[in-house]
């Protein structure tokens, strides 16, 4: 998912397990669904998503953390996964019927990161940070992501790339961030992924 008419220049990655929608090819014209990929010939990435699938719940907390990037001049971003392969639930990946299909989707990310070799990857849920590592061959993995609010994770990959690990964005983990100790009914990620955005904004621009 992009808003960029050219993905290759994308300065950001926001990474997420696998897609929560999954949509038949059956059901898509192929010239539409390239033509939406590139944001071209009147179709976008967006529009296409909102016609053949179902609106994911986590979409509402991805896009408002891609908005905090905007805010902080954070524009040339490409939401992706790291196992680019629509199943729904992760647990979905081992059914029958999705044989082959996350060994795929992780080439095709895999393909995404040295291609195009993004500024900053945001990486968001422990499960990520693992699965990322394993896909992109990184030892030590990277770490869970930080349980407090003045804690933040970051990895140098040797493509260039920078790596936050942040808490899941996904539902229902959003929900679950750690209260923080002086607003104990009220979770930390509005102020956290603030403070990233400002992070990746400064890695972008050096």
């Amino acid at each position: 998912m992009t808003d960029l008419a050219d993905p290759s220049k994308a300065k950001v990655f926001i990474v997420g397990y696998n897609p929560a929608s999954a949509y038949s090819a059956s059901n898509v014209d192929y010239e539409r669904y390239i033509d939406s990929l590139l944001n071209r010939n009147g179709e976008s990435c967006r529009g296409f998503y909102q016609d053949v699938t179902q609106r994911s719940p986590t979409r509402g907390n991805i896009e408002m953390f891609g908005d905090k990037l905007k805010v902080n001049g954070v524009s040339d971003i490409l939401e992706t996964n790291v196992v680019c392969y629509g199943a729904g639930k992760k647990k979905y990946l081992s059914l029958p019927a999705n044989a082959g299909g996350k060994n795929r989707g992780t080439v095709i990310f895999r393909m995404l990161l040295e291609e195009i070799k993004p500024k900053a990857v945001v990486v968001h849920g422990a499960g990520v940070a693992k699965e990322f590592s394993r896909a992109v061959g990184i030892s030590p993995a990277l770490p869970s992501p930080a349980n407090s609010e003045n804690k933040f994770v970051q990895r140098e990959l040797s493509n260039g790339s920078t790596v936050f690990v942040i808490p899941s964005l996904a539902l229902p983990a959003y929900r679950n961030w750690p209260s923080s100790p002086l607003q104990s009914f009220c979770h930390w990620s509005d102020d956290y992924l603030d403070e990233i955005s400002k992070r990746v904004s400064r890695v972008c621009s050096a």
